[in-house]
């Protein structure tokens, strides 16, 4: 099987986004609102939770977090998870068994989570078929829905920006004003999904400052989010919006892709699905 590389999937995304009909969530803005995301949904969380106030917990401490905690606690509880399947199944299966109440919210019509909630709780975020482990349009759709960000500046900035051959490093460092870290957090983590040899992470510059860009590397490339590192090897990306900065990332990631990636990409995925039993009801 040939898919196309991520740069597609992210124009082929802008273009469909403000056309696109969203649901109507029952989210008031409240410091007791609880986000729960895996992978790069954790990070989507944590954009919910600062548009609608509260906290955002990964699949590594969801457990411990709602274990320490009383329904009683939170304004709202809610899953945020593309596939609606995969880990979203053992999180509604913890809340249930645990007398939570919460929403899942995803992009499958069809969610495996969906058997341990009402349907009144299950919210559907457009999206359309991506290779496995893409996920453009599903966390697109998911942070302009709530945040609204102009899509034609977006387009405006890739258009305009130059594609750096991250291939010439061994470490992209995604760096970020301190309010983008998640961004920076997203744009790591797919590079780690999508480019095989190289390693990446991503965190905002307050955090940064105190660890690896005092550190001079030859073979990293850091790569700043509306923010200056002061370093040598320096790729700089400004756009005030949560969503270009993910979309921009994604873009040049997916310019950078080769077809034995993308090979790696489906090979691997396949394999790892059968062997943790994750369940989509959906197919790519």
């Amino acid at each position: 099987m040939t898919f196309e590389t991520l740069d597609y999937y992210v124009m082929k995304t802008l273009d469909d986004l403000e056309s696109w009909e969203y649901p109507s969530l029952p989210l008031k803005r409240d410091g007791k609102n609880l986000f729960i995301g895996s992978g790069n949904a954790s990070s989507v969380a944590g954009i919910f939770a600062k548009k609608f106030g509260g906290n955002a917990v990964s699949i590594a401490n969801y457990r411990e977090y709602l274990s320490s905690q009383s329904g009683s606690d939170f304004a709202s509880i809610n899953i945020i998870n593309a596939s609606g399947g995969k880990d979203g199944v053992n999180m509604a299966s913890f809340l249930k068994q645990n007398g939570f109440n919460f929403n899942l919210l995803t992009c499958n019509p069809q969610p495996p989570a969906g058997e341990f909630l009402p349907k009144e709780n299950i919210f559907i975020f457009p999206s359309f078929v991506e290779p496995p482990t893409y996920n453009v349009s599903t966390y697109a759709s998911m942070i302009y829905a709530i945040m609204k960000e102009r899509v034609a500046d977006i387009k405006e900035k890739i258009r305009t920006m130059e594609i750096p051959d991250l291939r010439k490093y061994k470490f992209i460092f995604f760096v970020a004003e301190d309010k983008y870290e998640l961004p920076a957090i997203m744009s790591a983590r797919k590079v780690g999904e999508s480019l095989a040899g190289l390693g990446s992470a991503g965190e905002g510059i307050s955090s940064a400052q105190h660890g690896m860009i005092v550190h001079e590397n030859d073979n990293r490339l850091d790569f700043c989010m509306n923010c200056e590192t002061g370093t040598k090897n320096v790729y700089k990306l400004e756009i005030q919006s949560y969503l270009g900065l993910v979309m921009s990332a994604y873009y040049i990631i997916g310019k950078n892709q080769t077809e034995s990636d993308m090979g790696n990409i489906m090979k691997n995925y396949q394999s790892t699905a059968q062997k943790l039993g994750w369940k989509f009801n959906k197919v790519w």
